[in-house]
């Protein structure tokens, strides 16, 4: 499948604000499961941009923003070809037995461990003490958890943040991807399959944001991708764009900035198939010079309220608003 995304951000503030550090993840990676074929990061303010991989193989962008200013703009657009194998049958041909060496590879050890936001915790503990027995192949291993998961989850916008560890979404019973994602992680952990989180996007109508799913480790066959947010695995209308152990080593956008304002941050994502690869640039754009978000296209909007001056000493270093995965 040919898709184009299109990732607007757009960061507004009550007052001028300066010295911004920032980094972005938007940029899909090529490897066995899809092709990059184009991808373009516009900012405006205008700001140079620096190159570099994380620990985790992740592209990220990073550039900084010295003079004032009160809206900052970003629009990633890439051009992605999919052309994933089926999952199902590297889950179903591999029996779930953990304590065989092919599920203490090298790669997946990381990932059976705890992390920032798949934590212990007593939420957690209770939900693994009420798991079913875990045997049978991976895949019956990972449809038993799926069910689990989407069991003690009901999927609801605005009542998680980005930042909400696993035992607060179970405590509240809702969330969105993200929390799904993690809840599934820290089953597979729980019972010493290897997982990880990914972050990414789905070409489904009416979908609008970016998307979080995991992968979870098929011993011989490696890393596969399933969704537990919709129970079912990834197939060609998934886009990858960076893993990790859980969201905070994967946000599309991270960064902090330095002034006395409220920030508010709003995102808008449009996945579409086409027919060809773009032959310029300005085609691959729609062929806009300026974002392209509108009142109507506006998928989140959320504002932090900072402290006044009154309250402060001094004006310091802010850290910026990341967006949630939904």
């Amino acid at each position: 499948m040919l898709l184009r995304v299109q990732h607007e951000t757009k960061l507004s503030y009550s007052n001028n604000v300066s010295e911004t550090v920032f980094e972005v993840r938007m940029a899909p990676p090529s490897d066995e499961d899809q092709t990059c074929l184009d991808y373009r990061l516009r900012i405006k303010p205008f700001a140079p941009v620096t190159v570099y991989h994380d620990g985790f193989s992740n592209r990220v962008d990073l550039f900084n923003v010295f003079t004032p200013y009160r809206e900052l703009l970003m629009r990633a657009t890439s051009v992605i070809r999919t052309h994933r194998a089926p999952g199902g049958p590297k889950l179903a041909e591999v029996a779930f037995k953990p304590d065989h060496d092919e599920f203490h590879a090298a790669e997946a050890v990381e990932c059976r461990t705890p992390s920032a936001l798949v934590n212990p915790g007593p939420e957690m503990s209770s939900f693994l003490a009420s798991l079913p027995r875990a045997e049978g192949s991976v895949l019956e291993v990972v449809q038993r958890l799926f069910q689990a998961t989407r069991s003690r989850l009901v999927y609801e916008k605005k009542v998680t943040t980005a930042r909400t560890p696993v035992g607060e979404a179970l405590r509240l019973g809702r969330g969105v991807c993200q929390d799904f994602a993690h809840l599934f992680i820290g089953a597979c952990r729980g019972i010493n399959l290897p997982a990880r989180y990914v972050s990414g996007y789905i070409h489904e109508p009416g979908e609008i944001a970016t998307h979080a799913w995991c992968q979870v480790w098929a011993g011989r066959n490696g890393w596969v991708d399933v969704d537990p947010t919709r129970g079912q695995i990834v197939d060609d209308d998934y886009v990858k764009i960076a893993l990790g152990r859980d969201y905070l080593d994967v946000p599309p956008n991270r960064g902090i900035w330095r002034g006395d304002a409220d920030e508010t941050i709003a995102v808008v994502v449009k996945v579409e198939p086409i027919q060809r690869v773009p032959t310029d640039w300005s085609e691959s754009s729609d062929g806009q010079t300026t974002p392209w978000s509108t009142a109507s296209w506006i998928q989140s909007e959320r504002q932090a309220h900072r402290l006044k001056p009154s309250q402060m000493q001094a004006i310091g270093y802010r850290q910026q608003q990341s967006q949630q995965q939904q």
